[in-house]
C-alpha cells in the first residue's frame, strides 16, 4: 500500500514538473517572438516616420497596413494578415502556444503512443478550444467588462477538469477518491451554469461545450460502481458541496456575464 501511494505521490510531482516546465517554454517562446519581431522591426528601418499612419482605434481605420512593422518599406494595400504588435498580443501569443503544444501532445499519444483510451477527451477538445478562441476575440475587441471574465471562469475550469479526467484515464495506479471528486464537482458545476441560463436558442451550443462534462460524470458513475470504496461518506459529500457551493457564487458574484445596463444575458 505505501508503494502505491508512494508511485502515485511520484507521478503527481512530476506531473506538476511538467506543467511548470510547460509554461515557462510558453512564456519563453513568446518573449522569442516579440524580441525577434522588435529586432527585425529595427533592422528593417523602423524610425519616427513610420509612425506618421497610427490605427484609428475608434473608428478602425488606418491609411496604410502596419506603418510600424512595415519600417521604411512600402506598405501596399489590403493584407489578409494584420495586427498591431502590442502588450495584448504577448498574451495571445501565449494563449496560442500554450493551447497548441497541448493539442500536439495529446494527438501524439493517440496516434503514436496508442493511448486509444484518451479518445474520451476529444469532447474536451473542443470545450477548451472554444473557449479559448472567445477570449483571444474578447480581448482583440477590448471586451474586458462584459465577457471576459465569464468565458476566462469557464475556460480555466475546463481546463482544470481536463486535466484531471487524464490523469484518471492514464494512472495506471490507484486513483486518488479527491480527483474524483473534484473532477465531479467542476462537471455538475459546468453543467448547472450552462443549462441554467434558460437560453433555447444557445441550447445546441451549451450542449456541445458539456458534453466532455458528461462523458466525465458517466466515467465517474463506472468508477464509483466498480469500485465502492470510491463512494463518498456523508462528510466528504458536504465538504465537495461546499467546494461546488463557492465555485458557484465566486462565478455569480466576480465573473457572471452582464449587459451594460445589468441584466444578465
Amino acid at each position: 500500500m505505501d508503494m502505491i501511494l508512494a508511485a502515485d505521490e511520484n507521478i503527481f510531482s512530476s506531473q506538476i514538473q511538467s506543467i511548470i516546465i510547460h509554461l515557462l517554454s510558453t512564456i519563453f517562446s513568446a518573449l522569442v517572438i516579440s524580441v525577434g519581431l522588435v529586432v527585425s522591426t529595427e533592422i528593417s528601418g523602423y524610425n519616427l516616420e513610420t509612425m506618421y499612419y497610427p490605427v484609428n482605434k475608434v473608428t478602425c481605420t488606418c491609411d496604410c497596413w502596419d506603418g510600424y512593422f512595415r519600417g521604411k518599406f512600402p506598405r501596399g494595400h489590403y493584407k489578409i494578415f494584420y495586427f498591431n504588435y502590442e502588450q495584448s498580443i504577448i498574451i495571445l501569443l501565449c494563449i496560442l502556444l500554450f493551447y497548441g503544444e497541448l493539442l500536439r501532445k495529446f494527438l501524439f499519444k493517440i496516434i503514436f503512443n496508442r493511448e486509444l483510451i484518451l479518445l474520451l477527451l476529444i469532447p474536451s477538445v473542443y470545450s477548451n478550444f472554444y473557449g479559448i478562441w472567445s477570449i483571444i476575440n474578447y480581448i482583440n475587441d477590448q471586451d474586458y467588462d462584459r465577457m471576459l471574465k465569464s468565458q476566462s471562469y469557464f475556460s480555466l475550469t475546463e481546463l482544470i477538469a481536463t486535466f484531471i479526467f487524464y490523469q484518471c484515464l492514464t494512472m495506471k495506479s490507484r486513483i486518488p477518491s479527491w480527483l474524483i471528486y473534484f473532477l465531479c464537482t467542476i462537471s455538475c458545476l459546468h453543467i448547472f451554469l450552462a443549462f441554467g441560463e434558460l437560453n433555447l436558442d444557445q441550447m445546441g451550443r451549451n450542449f456541445a461545450l458539456v458534453l466532455s462534462d458528461i462523458i466525465s460524470l458517466i466515467w465517474i458513475i463506472i468508477m464509483l460502481i466498480k469500485n465502492p470504496r470510491l463512494k463518498p461518506n456523508l462528510r466528504t459529500t458536504s465538504i465537495w458541496l461546499f467546494v461546488a457551493l463557492c465555485l458557484w457564487l465566486f462565478y455569480h458574484f466576480v465573473c457572471q456575464f452582464r449587459e451594460e445596463n445589468g441584466n444578465y444575458l
